[in-house]
Order: C-alpha cells, then structure tokens, then sequence
C-alpha cells in the first residue's frame, strides 16, 4: 500500500490544491469523511494522542455537508468552505 501510494505521489505534477476542479469534487463527497475524521479523532484522544488535526479535517467537511449529491461550483464550494454551518442555524 505504502508504494502505491508513493507511486502516485511521485506522478504528480502539481498539487491537489492546484487544481480548482478538484475543489468541487471532494465538496460534494465530503459528507462521508468528515464523520471519519471524527471517529480518527476519538481514537486518536482515547490513545493519549494529538486530535486536533483530524478534528480540523472533520470541521472543513461539516462546511461541504451541504453539497452532498450536488455538482457545486468553486465559488460556492469556497463560500461554503469560509462559512462555519454553526453561525448558519443562528
């Protein structure tokens, strides 16, 4: 696994946060990680371990909940991402 990864690592040209496109992307599937990101976080906490990363991670999900089954744009993908949902629901 851990060459495969490096594999595709080494082909890369750019970024991933080079490409706007690919913002849009994971906006729209975010809803499945960031509950990922919180369980990391939890086992991470239970095992005497730095969270606040995965807790981060999790947090930027819950900003994209809304674009699940959606095709956003990046404008609104980036709105979404610099808007917290908490002060939404006020």
């Amino acid at each position: 696994m851990e060459a495969e990864l490096l594999d595709i690592a080494e082909g890369r040209t750019t970024s991933y946060l080079a490409e706007t496109a690919y913002f849009p992307k994971v906006a729209a599937r975010s809803w499945r990680w960031g509950p990922e990101m919180k369980e990391a976080a939890h086992a991470l906490e239970e095992a005497g371990l730095p969270s606040e990363l995965a807790n981060a991670a999790a947090a930027v999900m819950e900003r994209w909940a809304g674009c699940k089954d959606t095709t956003p744009d990046l404008t609104l993908v980036l709105e979404k991402l610099h808007t917290d949902p908490h002060d939404e629901a006020t």
